[in-house]
């Protein structure tokens, strides 16, 4: 059984973030690969070659990449069919009042309703901050929403915010249900609800929010 982990990065954290789920994945025996559309069109992919697929985005002003939404809307079909994932990468997660968290909830529950995606497993992670990366206006720009959702603020140094943990429970948890998806006939009786936390919530800093 071979998987593929989809995602689209800008400074990086979705990327390390893709990575750790693909080396969790094979670590639980099922290999997987990653694919960055922002390097190569997703048009190369064959999709269609792998048993389960895992899709990434980072949430930027409301929005998710268009080149990892396009990809979830070409092969809506095969998707369907076999375990599935999706991800975001933000930091208005951290931002523990209702109306941000609901905020975000609701942009991710808004592009599943427009797409007509509903992936097997969801979860949100908080990102990063990596100010040495950012110009100038961004660096301020991103210091004030950062001031906002109550994050670190220093200029001098990148900051991290993912929980790693989360990730690599979120990647167990999917590595499992492949497993038992694709081989049914696997010892021991597994139940898929049993650990299963509810979408948008995952322990630690990992929910939903809007910076990579």
């Amino acid at each position: 059984m071979r998987a593929v982990v989809i995602y689209a990065t800008c400074e990086g954290q979705t990327e390390r973030i893709a990575k750790r789920i693909a080396l969790t994945l094979n670590e639980h025996g099922v290999a997987a690969d990653t694919f960055d559309v922002t390097k190569t069109s997703v048009t190369e992919l064959a999709i269609e070659s792998y048993e389960a697929v895992v899709l990434g985005s980072p949430l930027h002003y409301g929005e998710h990449d268009r080149r990892v939404v396009w990809c979830i809307q070409e092969n809506h079909h095969y998707l369907s069919k076999i375990p599935n994932a999706f991800f975001t990468v933000c930091l208005r997660i951290l931002d523990e009042r209702p109306d941000e968290q609901k905020t975000v909830d609701e942009a991710v529950s808004k592009l599943f309703s427009r797409i007509n995606y509903t992936p097997s497993r969801r979860a949100t992670f908080a990102g990063a901050l990596r100010y040495s990366e950012y110009g100038w206006l961004k660096k301020h720009m991103m210091r004030w929403i950062a001031k906002k959702y109550g994050c670190d603020t220093r200029l001098n140094d990148d900051h991290e915010f993912t929980d790693w943990k989360a990730v690599e429970d979120f990647a167990t948890e999917f590595a499992e249900l492949v497993k038992h998806t694709l081989r049914p006939d696997l010892p021991g009786r597994w139940n898929p609800d049993a650990n299963r936390r509810p979408w948008g919530r995952v322990t630690g800093q990992s929910k939903v929010s809007e910076l990579q």
